[in-house]
């Protein structure tokens, strides 16, 4: 499994995605899966220098400073630090994104990226793309946008995840793609037309923190493409940003001030907007710390996962375990070839069988015996009776394995 980045506004660290590998990582290994592989396509190095812009502006409030000064440069320009840290550098990034010469190299930047990822895992064909903020308004122009030369990485792009690998999943994080798309005019027909070789649904999951300011829902004006063909959920985190916006929304719940809202209806709305104020910038960019993305994340990359693959990679990581078989789902290889009943055949009347048991979603089952030094040997069978894992291992080992294999019946088997 392969999880590409893409970053958005005001990024300045190669490594940004480290946080939520991190999260991802842990949250698998839980779960008893293999940890995918991860990758960033950085492309801030090719963005203008903002910097100018904050000192053009201090220049002028110096200027307007000498010629009055009876003023106070906060009181004539308010807000200057949400200007410089937040709105510029956001506005500044997408204005660089849509000028064409500049948006093209952002697109060869992100395509070499991609590129060197898929090729250093020639193994792995289950793409998962997780894309913040404005990267989400560019992996939107460079999947469905029909404006570029023939020439442009956009198509290079879409080679890749459509030759190499499959694009399995989109995940967007505080994404505008509703309000820029008022200008790259990206038409539903587009994205029918790039979706039409999948024979899965393509899983698209936009995540919002509900005080982001510059995330916005996009399930329905997507539904209306291509239903088939295209899943997509909005998933919301109501929590608070940070601790300035929990002791607003506090504040605003004191007796005191509910009574004076009563009287003056603004009131409850300008606490509302303070809080929203207090923690839009905190809620764009703390999705990469936040473990709720994770979860809805892991969830939805594990949707369509198997019980069977799933216990088959815990069986697996168990010390000591020797695989005597194991057959790939994807390439159908096998290590050796004995099947159900031969094994049973040359076990069956020695071994003793100590599980045997179904699991919920009816993708196979896991039967476990001792032979006469009470060492376990496990076998996993798919639905059709053809086995799938068989392992062993050795006595130093065997509580271990009795103990994850109790473990999975608790967890995975058919009650009914």
């Amino acid at each position: 499994m392969l999880i590409f980045f893409i970053h958005g506004v005001a990024e300045a660290k190669v490594k940004f995605a480290r946080p939520l590998e991190h999260l991802i990582k842990e949250d698998l290994s839980q779960r008893g899966i293999k940890p995918p592989f991860f990758h960033s396509g950085f492309y801030a190095d090719i963005l203008n220098n903002k910097g100018k812009i904050s000192n053009f502006i201090h220049q002028d409030l110096q200027l307007a400073k000498q010629e009055n000064p009876n003023i106070n440069p906060q009181d004539i320009f308010r807000g200057q630090e949400i200007r410089e840290e937040f709105i510029s550098d956001f506005v500044g990034d997408a204005f660089t994104y849509l000028n064409p010469e500049r948006g093209a190299k952002i697109r060869e930047s992100i395509a070499g990226h991609l590129e060197e990822f898929i090729l250093h895992h020639p193994e792995e064909k289950e793409l998962h793309i997780i894309a913040h903020s404005m990267g989400t308004v560019i992996l939107w122009d460079i999947l469905f946008s029909q404006k570029f030369p023939h020439d442009d990485a956009a198509y290079k792009i879409r080679s890749l995840i459509k030759k190499e690998v499959q694009l399995k999943s989109i995940f967007t994080l505080g994404s505008p793609i509703l309000l820029f798309n008022m200008i790259l005019d990206i038409k539903p027909e587009q994205v029918h037309d790039f979706l039409l070789d999948y024979q899965q649904p393509l899983q698209w999951t936009n995540i919002i923190h509900s005080s982001d300011l510059i995330a916005y829902p996009i399930s329905s004006s997507l539904r209306s493409t291509n239903e088939s063909k295209l899943s997509v959920k909005d998933k919301f985190i109501s929590t608070n940003a940070n601790n300035l916006e929990k002791t607003v929304r506090a504040v605003a719940e004191f007796p005191a001030v509910e009574a004076a809202s009563k009287l003056t209806p603004g009131v409850n709305q300008a606490f509302s907007l303070a809080a929203i104020a207090a923690g839009a910038a905190d809620a764009h960019i703390n999705y990469w710390h936040c473990s709720q993305t994770v979860k809805i994340i892991v969830d939805s990359i594990l949707e369509d996962e198997k019980i069977i693959d799933v216990v088959i990679e815990r069986l697996k990581k168990v010390s000591g375990m020797t695989i005597t078989l194991l057959k790939d789902s994807k390439n159908a290889q096998k290590v050796n070839q004995v099947g159900q009943n031969g094994w049973d055949q040359m076990f069956g009347n020695v071994d003793k069988l100590k599980e045997n048991f179904q699991f919920s979603d009816n993708s196979g089952k896991l039967r476990m015996r001792d032979n006469l030094a009470q060492v376990p040997r496990v076998s996993i069978y798919n639905s059709d009776g053809n086995c799938q894992f068989r392992g062993y291992v050795g006595l130093i080992h065997a509580n271990e394995l009795k103990q994850e294999v109790e473990a999975i019946k608790q967890k995975y088997m058919r009650t009914i």
